[in-house]
């Protein structure tokens, strides 16, 4: 079955993984349209990643490079690394559930809009259920800043991976495979500001993905609903397995 879990980069790192090859190397290609109170424009990114998996383990990292426009001023540059890992506790491939966690490096420059600014600390609960050609999955977790202030003046941020410096998160969503190489699915997310000021998000997704021999290859399109994380963000992604 395809895995369900687009790059950890453009899905706020709380997406369980639900396929099981050794290693994957991937790149995704994100663009989006924005538009807050004090920030209006767009960007563009190249997103590389790499991936080690069994049927209990895994774990990744993701960087990013990005082209902004914001306010009519043009910036180049890198946002955060993320590090993410995971464990599943008990069940199997047609149902499960562990612990996955991510952390992310303030290598972006968050004057800019490309980076947090903090080290950011996101454990997560997830589970999966998988019957005939449906897969369905869900987490709920917590994100938090490490270091720097204690909370943002400019509200969510980067502008290229909107989150609160203290959040409660959470995700929901299902996946048909249509032929075996083939899935349909969508997906709604968010993140709900806890002990410190901040803004309700969430996200609609809708997603496509196909696999060719060591190729796997999804696009999404989602949609900011609330929380002005972004009016409309397109990924396209690939990854070979091996």
């Amino acid at each position: 079955m395809l895995c369900w879990a687009a790059p950890a980069r453009a899905q706020h790192h709380h997406e369980a993984d639900t396929d099981a090859a050794s290693f994957a190397a991937g790149v995704a290609m994100v663009a989006a349209a924005f538009e807050t109170m004090l920030y209006a424009g767009n960007y563009q990114g190249v997103i590389p990643s790499l991936r080690w998996a069994n049927e209990r383990f895994a774990a990744g990292a993701s960087a990013a490079a990005y082209r902004l426009e914001e306010n009519g001023a043009t910036f180049y540059g890198f946002g955060d690394v993320i590090v993410h890992g995971q464990v599943t506790v008990i069940g199997d491939r047609a149902a499960r559930a562990g612990v996955l966690a991510s952390i992310s490096a303030p290598t972006g420059d968050d004057r800019r809009g490309l980076g947090m600014g903090h080290v950011m600390l996101m454990p997560a609960l997830f589970g999966i259920w998988a019957i005939d050609r449906v897969v369905l999955a869900a987490t709920a977790g917590y994100s938090r800043a490490i270091g720097g202030s204690s909370a943002h003046e400019h509200g969510m941020w980067p502008l290229v991976e909107p989150m609160n410096v203290s959040e409660v998160t959470w995700s929901a969503g299902g996946g048909y495979a249509i032929t075996p190489a083939v899935q349909v699915g969508a997906r709604v997310s968010g993140g709900i500001p806890i002990g410190l000021p901040g803004d309700n998000r969430v996200i609609g997704s809708l997603r496509g993905a196909w696999a060719s021999g060591r190729f796997q290859t999804a696009a999404e399109l989602q949609a900011g609903i609330a929380g002005d994380p972004f009016i409309i963000r397109g990924v396209v992604s690939t990854a070979l397995s091996f």
